[in-house]
């Protein structure tokens, strides 16, 4: 595999791992397009005996993976936040407000 490829597999798992979904979808597409331009530049003869694509279903499919166990996490933390506010909510009197908000 390209050193390229290489490159940008780790930029994904990086993304990935970190959360940064916007970052990782812009990666899988620089990905697909760099590996695209490695096949069709191998002769025939290296296409089939290539281990490109086992890898490369081996990083889409763990990319896949994580993004559902970080959606979990995240859907997980929401909750306790969730919780949290109409806890807070209750405890003081006020009427809780629908949805999340942020103070700066």
């Amino acid at each position: 595999m390209s050193q390229a490829l290489h490159s940008i597999a780790r930029e994904l798992r990086s993304a990935l791992l970190g959360g940064d979904h916007v970052l990782a979808n812009r990666l899988v597409s620089d990905y697909t397009d760099a590996l695209r331009e490695l096949w069709e530049s191998m002769p025939e003869s290296d296409r089939a005996a290539s281990s490109i694509p086992q890898q490369a279903r081996e990083l889409l499919t763990w990319a896949h993976d994580m993004t559902v166990v970080r959606r979990a996490i995240d859907g997980a933390q929401l909750a306790v936040v969730q919780k949290a506010g109409r806890y807070n909510a209750a405890r003081y009197g006020a009427s809780p407000r629908p949805g999340v908000q942020f103070r700066g």
